[in-house]
């Protein structure tokens, strides 16, 4: 596969939503431990930004880059 340089440098629509939605996922950790340190387990908390990053990823629809 040949690679293709990119129109502009913003990134794509899927990285930018991703990105975002790791970046909730890590506020509601604060958040949840700040207000309910019982539910601040480490291991609860340590999968859901890579798999929200990854369902958002799935589901946004980029536009074609070349």
């Amino acid at each position: 596969m040949t690679t293709v340089n990119q129109p502009t440098l913003l990134p794509t629509n899927k990285l930018t939503a991703a990105t975002f939605a790791a970046s909730l996922a890590n506020l509601a950790q604060l958040l949840v431990a700040r207000h309910f340190p019982e539910f601040a387990d480490p291991e609860i908390w340590a999968p859901l930004a890579p798999a929200l990053a990854l369902i958002v990823g799935y589901f946004v629809k980029d536009r074609a880059n070349v």
